[in-house]
């Protein structure tokens, strides 16, 4: 339950028509009340009420009843990802805490589709989908109601959620910009100078880890995030293999 003072984020409801059923409503809504996971946003309750409500309707005044239905979060300080990302990649959020957001993104979605016993997909992934707590921790939020839910974005197909993923990825790395770049630019290039932009701005502020462990790390998760955009749907990597590749960078970061 939700402690006295504690600050909650309240989404209201549009069901689609014909999916007022309210037993439909929460068996979905059980499903992602038992999701437990520090990169998902937690739900905490549900609520609604009946307003009695006059409208005038071809010149007659009707009384009619509307339900109103609201779905109860944690609340999330810093709020969504994309109110932090920046033009460029020389300003803005350092690399330690963009990597944490990418990772944290990457075992949020990892949780979905491969810790459940039935699969959620989030199927609009975007930075204003990601939300970050006071310590900024990425949590996914806005996936799971799409069957009941009224939502004004054209819904993605299952099979470009690798390619949402990867397109969110470069755009932490390299700004809002990076990923039109990256679609007009050969492979190699585009590696290269987002590995060089990021060279200098972590040459410029030393700190305790090794530049060229970092390095690594840059390189390494512009080409995963490139590998989640492929246009060969068959090469684009699946969740857990992305996961395990940033482990391997962390591990060695750890070495030195």
């Amino acid at each position: 339950g939700v402690q006295n003072g504690e600050e909650i984020a309240v989404k209201m409801l549009r069901l689609l028509p014909g999916h007022d059923d309210l037993e439909q409503f929460k068996r979905e809504f059980e499903n992602l009340r038992r999701l437990r996971h520090q990169n998902i946003v937690q739900l905490l309750g549900y609520c609604y009420e009946i307003r009695h409500e006059y409208v005038e309707l071809n010149g007659k005044a009707v009384f009619g009843q509307n339900i109103y239905r609201a779905l109860c979060f944690e609340y999330m300080h810093n709020g969504s990802l994309q109110k932090h990302l920046s033009d460029d990649e020389y300003h803005g959020l350092d690399w330690q805490t963009r990597y944490k957001i990418i990772k944290g993104t990457c075992e949020g979605l990892k949780y979905l589709h491969e810790g459940l016993e039935n699969p959620v997909y989030h199927l609009d992934l975007k930075p204003d989908n990601i939300l970050l707590d006071k310590d900024m921790v990425p949590k996914l939020a806005d996936f799971g109601l799409s069957k009941l839910v009224c939502n004004d974005h054209t819904q993605a197909t299952r099979s470009l959620i690798g390619t949402s993923l990867g397109v969110v990825m470069i755009q932490i790395m390299t700004g809002q910009k990076g990923y039109h770049d990256s679609a007009y630019m050969p492979r190699l290039e585009f590696i290269d100078q987002v590995h060089k932009s990021w060279r200098d701005r972590l040459d410029a502020t030393p700190r305790g880890t090794p530049l060229e462990a970092k390095c690594h790390q840059v390189k390494r998760t512009i080409e995963i995030a490139l590998d989640c955009v492929h246009a060969d749907r068959k090469r684009r990597p699946k969740i857990g293999d992305i996961v395990h590749w940033l482990n391997e960078t962390e591990q060695m970061i750890e070495k030195y």
